[in-house]
């Protein structure tokens, strides 16, 4: 036997966090997102059930995105690349092993 106001509550959420979602093809994403917001969503609290729950999506996008690269990562990276290619040509040429 189901409860009709948790019901309503888990309808209201997916339907909030599936109009924000703008990740085709990770549904996968969507279901732990839908996941977080459920846990982390204190109805009783905010009173603009939207704005709460847009705010968890960010929230549950910023952790998973926290440990992404940036292009200027992706640029460091590719120069530090360059500079270990150079000094170990440099060190090629004067025949430094």
């Amino acid at each position: 036997m189901s409860n009709r106001g948790t019901d309503d509550r888990t309808q209201r959420i997916v339907d909030a966090v599936t109009e924000v979602w703008k990740l085709p093809y990770r549904d996968d994403l969507l279901d732990d997102c839908l996941d977080f917001v459920e846990d982390n969503f204190d109805d009783y609290y905010y009173s603009s059930l939207d704005i709460e729950i847009k705010d968890l999506v960010i929230e549950y996008l910023s952790m998973k995105c926290a440990d992404a690269l940036s292009t200027a990562d992706l640029e460091d990276m590719a120069r530090a690349e360059e500079e270990t290619k150079i000094s170990s040509y440099q060190e090629a040429d004067q025949g430094v092993w």
